[in-house]
């Protein structure tokens, strides 16, 4: 092989690359970025537009169509979403995963400015465009608690902000569950009515008053002056004491009608930890900042905050992802460390311990490569590529111990070992490139997995591609160096000569006799398969997308009926929180009262919503399964009155939807929501399901102010005016703003608290008119009570509701199919389709894209065996071990009570594809070798069989054992000295290691004896009379 004859004849600059690719791997590895998912780019681009005050209805007409309408033009979408709400639209547009975001931002900029022209003439502020981007989420979450009132909590938030912004991988602070401070101008109803005064009479005196405005310059002399006219507030209680007006020359005051408040803003929203009132600020990193670096400098400065903050005051952390991305990189190396430890060992015991030393090399010399080739990528360590690294432990001996056999076993019968070395390499350089190049064509076409998740597990592919091509170059270029410098004859100290003769005696008498009756163990292997498939379509336990793994947090939404005022659901959530509480497997209860988040990452203000996050201790703390607790939540809160509960544990991965998520489109939202409640009674006795909801918004209760246009136009007065003041004196009108340093706070006039309550505050809002004499509201308008709509949603311009579930103690699939039988014959009217998304879409897609490269990587791995052996039946040989190998797949999940996964067992197969095919390469290029020299056809099966059972037997043992830590979920822990079993890994990768590690068993046992049996009948099939001996 000419790479290898040239590596051994120049060692010392090998030996060099050897130091640099330590010093350079072990740095990469150092400096790789950890976080717990990859860093994917989500294709959304969200248009919110607020406008408030505004019902859904009108929002809809007024701001989301005219939007909508403009977008529908633009390129490579997926999907338009809008949600019409209470005085705020957004529209969500999914584009599609290869779309450069930079580019779809300026697509949805251009769309919208077009559409301007068409939106309100009053609107405050235009549409926001912006982008989801997963790595500004936060990365740490830390909460100020305490029963020091809000003032304080708020001085220690606010203080704790400005530390933290000032670490420099820190990229923002956002500060949640403060009040702004505001200064309040509360007018009295009365004392407005005595003075003759209307509300829109004294708006613009404060910010007339309020002002600091430069005066330009003046040359005196010889110098130059600037002028200034300071004039703005520097006190709040100097509004008190600004003149309003004059009457028989008496000045009117703003304290003779108002009161002038130091407060805070009404309150949206309630915000808690375990019970106590709480701020929250949420900590975000820069982009490419390593995530634990930063959480370590957030911590250290915590460690001294806590210190110095008044006592009563806590500070907690409440998410903290450098944890979670701790601890899965700590699992996940200990299953690595556990792995080596295990392949080593039987290295050790096949091969003895000069060789197992040889073979290993191969390990740290590939992984450390494979770091600096990563790094070089731009891609960080996550779980993901940790498992990826996992998968391709055993995998990375494989090529090496075939090396390495030859060259001892070529020193054994005489020769040098430099000689040795040379034509090991040249004899079998070949067929491992070859066995390398089939195992990476079963991987690449998952790079080309598209959407969400394929940006989420297309790193598995790069990164088993990198790491197999480095061992390759490992076994090629530096395992020959090694052994031409360093290789000595000696007894093979690791095992008992006899024990293995006797083994390899008991193979060779077994295939003598398989070859004797190659038809009965053809139809027997067939026959196994069709058996094994057969049984697992009787006793298999279903299909899943992901696996079901234990959560480390857990949510309960409340859902409150349209119109449920703050109270009311902040009193809902301390009931949930109450039941949470006496739960001593979690660590905090997390109450969050007014805010409703989307699936796109945007939040909003909706006081029907609530929240509680149940965050559980540690894994190892525990005293029963998180999914037991979740259960036991879940059945307390069944009966749960006056709103819509929802349990939901939360999700690894990629984003796949609810289990079971249908979706209604049509035109009218009342025919909408009366087949949703439909649907829901058709289902909703399934079992397994739970937590059944829909986002029907009934519709919301509303005063409706109808103006009589004709007497107010007798008065002087427009409906734009009406509507001003009613909106001035309810919700309040900024006069300006009082600086005080740095922070500026907002000056708001508007109608004290107990005097906007009841529907005569506001039939008696002055009004003001022509004459100068304000009226009451009632004057010109009535004020009726009546029902208006609630949110609306759209899916591509249609109006949708979507009714969604989970699933529990039941496979979801067979909970979907039940849901979907019952739907049958659902009676739908003209124009409306019903459509199941979520991940039973998800699912679809995962399949269909999964067959599709299984099908493509049996093509490639056949046109490299075709190529290889330049013989189509050879290859087809060749691929007959990889549909055998499927056999011990499904015997793999029947004997762990594993659901087939789609994503986990289906990526296990197409791998499988690529790994088994290696031995059989290896074994018929051999087989190839013995018949070129003269050898007779059976003697040449028996020989290559024996000869290379130990390296089939080994590369197999090898990646097994490298995956077995995963699949049983048992490692040692090698910094804290002790067994870890379960983790969360384990529960994740599990069903991936179980379809690799059987199918690998069952396809190996087969290979020595089926692929020698295929062999002998494609040279020598029955039907000729005379057989080749």
């Amino acid at each position: 092989m000419l790479i290898s004859n040239a590596a051994i004849s120049h060692r010392s600059t090998i030996f060099a690359l050897m130091v640099i690719a330590v010093i350079t791997g072990i740095y990469s590895y150092i400096v790789l970025p950890r976080e717990s998912t990859p860093d994917i780019t989500v294709p959304y681009v969200l248009v919110v537009t607020p406008y408030e005050g505004v019902a859904p209805g009108d929002i809809e007409t007024l701001i989301t169509l005219p939007i909508e309408r403009k977008l529908k033009g633009l390129k490579d979408v997926e999907e338009i979403r809008s949600v019409s709400a209470e005085g705020s639209s957004m529209i969500t547009i999914e584009f599609k995963t290869d779309v450069d975001i930079d580019n779809a931002l300026q697509w949805v900029r251009d769309k919208v400015d077009q559409a301007k022209g068409d939106l309100p003439t009053d609107l405050e502020n235009d549409p926001s465009i912006l982008e989801v981007n997963l790595s500004e989420f936060p990365i740490l979450m830390v909460s100020v608690s305490g029963d020091l009132g809000e003032t304080v909590l708020k001085e220690v938030a606010e203080r704790l902000e400005d530390r933290i912004e000032e670490i420099p991988g820190v990229l923002d602070v956002v500060l949640t569950g403060a009040r702004e401070r505001q200064i309040r101008v509360e007018f009295d109803p009365e004392r407005l009515a005595a003075y003759r005064l209307s509300f829109a009479d004294i708006l613009g005196t404060i910010s007339q008053e309020n002002v600091n405005i430069p005066g330009g310059s003046i040359d005196i002399g010889k110098g130059k002056y600037l002028l200034r006219l300071p004039g703005e507030i520097e006190d709040p209680d100097e509004i008190d004491n600004f003149v309003l007006l004059s009457r028989e020359q008496k000045p009117i005051y703003f304290k003779d009608i108002a009161t002038v408040r130091d407060t805070y803003e009404d309150r949206t929203s309630h915000a808690r930890l375990n019970g106590r009132d709480t701020i929250t600020l949420a900590i975000k990193k820069r982009t490419g900042e390593n995530i634990i670096a930063v959480a370590d400098q957030v911590f250290g400065l915590l460690e001294v905050a806590r210190t110095l903050v008044p006592d009563g005051v806590e500070l907690s952390v409440t998410l903290n992802q450098s944890k979670d991305i701790r601890r899965m990189v700590t699992e996940l190396e200990n299953n690595i460390l556990t792995g080596l430890l295990l392949v080593v060992s039987v290295l050790f015991i096949f091969l003895g311990l000069r060789n197992a030393f040889f073979v290993a090399l191969a390990i740290p010399f590939s992984m450390l490569i494979s770091f600096v080739i990563l790094q070089a990528l731009g891609i960080t360590l996550n779980m993901v590529v940790l498992f990826s690294l996992i998968l391709a432990l055993g995998m990375l001996v494989d090529n090496a111990i075939v090396v390495v056999e030859n060259i001892y076993r070529h020193m054994e019968e005489g020769t040098g070992r430099i000689e040795a070395a040379r034509i090991a390499a040249s004899e079998v350089g070949w067929p491992v490139i070859s066995s390398t190049i089939t195992t990476l064509c079963a991987f690449f076409p998952m790079i080309f997995w598209p959407g969400i998740m394929g940006e989420f597990m297309k790193y598995l592919p790069i990164t088993l591609i990198v790491t197999l091509s480095a061992s390759l170059f490992v076994a090629l270029v530096i395992n020959p160096v090694v052994c031409a410098a360093f290789m000595r004859l000696g007894g093979r100290e690791g095992h008992p000569l006899p024990e293995e003769s006797r083994t390899i005696a008991f193979y060779r008498r077994s295939l003598e006799v398989a070859l004797r009756r190659r038809g009965w163990v053809l139809l027997g292997s067939f026959a196994f398969l069709i058996g094994i498939v057969t049984l697992y379509g009787v006793l298999g336990h279903g299909v899943e997308l992901f696996p079901d793994t234990e959560p480390n947090r857990a949510y309960v939404e409340i859902k409150a009926p349209e119109g449920t005022n703050l109270a009311t659901s902040n009193g809902m959530a301390q009931k949930v929180e109450e039941i949470a509480k006496d739960e001593q497997d979690l660590r905090f209860v997390i109450a969050e009262v007014g805010t409703a988040s989307s699936d796109s990452g945007g939040e909003s203000l909706q006081a029907n919503y609530s929240k509680v996050s149940l965050d559980f201790v540690d894994r190892a703390d525990r005293h029963e399964g998180s999914n037991q607790v979740v259960a036991r939540i879940r059945e307390a809160l069944r009966d749960f009155s006056g709103a819509e509960i929802k349990v939901e544990k939360q999700k690894e991965g990629p984003p796949t939807g609810p289990p079971v998520n249908i979706e209604i489109s049509g035109e009218e939202s009342s025919i909408l929501g009366e087949l949703a409640q439909q649907v829901r009674k058709r289902i909703k006795d399934v079992p397994g399901l739970v937590d059944l909801k829909d986002d029907f918004t009934k519709a919301k209760p509303e005063f409706r102010i109808e103006v009589d246009r004709e007497k107010a136009n007798l008065l002087g007065l427009s409906t734009a005016l009406i509507s001003n003041t009613v909106k001035a004196a309810i919700s309040g009108s900024k006069l300006g703003v009082y600086r005080e340093g740095k922070d500026e706070y907002d000056i708001v006039a508007r109608l004290p608290e107990e005097r906007r309550q009841q529907l005569a505050d506001i039939e008696n809002l002055l009004v003001p008119t022509l004459g100068g004499d304000p009226v009451p509201l009632s004057t010109v308008a009535q004020v009726e009570l009546r029902v208006g709509f609630g949110s609306i949603r759209h899916l591509d311009q249609k109006r949708v509701v979507t009714i969604s579930a989970n699933t529990y103690g039941r496979n979801s699939n067979e909970v979907l199919l039940e849901v979907q039988k019952n739907l049958e014959g659902l009676d739908l009217p003209a124009g409306y389709r019903i459509a199941f998304s979520g991940e039973q879409e998800e699912q679809q897609k995962a399949s269909a894209f999964l067959g599709k490269a299984f099908l493509t990587a049996i093509f490639l791995i056949s046109l490299v065996l075709i190529t290889q052996f330049n013989s189509v039946a050879q290859a087809c040989i060749v691929m007959t071990s990889v549909i055998l190998s499927l056999s011990g797949v499904f015997l793999g999940l029947m004997v762990t009570v594993t659901p087939f996964g789609i994503i986990m067992t289906g990526i296990g197969v197409i791998s499988l594809a690529g790994v088994v095919v290696n031995n059989a390469i290896v074994l018929i290029d051999y087989i190839n070798q013995l018949r070129s020299k003269g050898m007779s056809l059976d003697e040449a099966l028996v020989r290559a069989g024996t000869v290379r059972f130990r390296p089939v037997m080994l590369t197999a043992i090898t990646t097994i054992l490298g995956l077995l830590p995963m699949a049983v979920g048992v490692s040692f822990d090698f910094f804290s000295l002790s067994l870890e079993v379960g983790g969360e890994s384990a529960q994740w990768w599990g069903p991936m290691a179980v379809a690799v590690i059987f199918g690998l068993a069952v396809a190996t046992l087969l290979t020595l004896v089926v692929v020698p049996v295929l062999y002998s009948f494609s040279v020598a099939p029955p039907w000729r009379k005379k057989r080749e001996v």
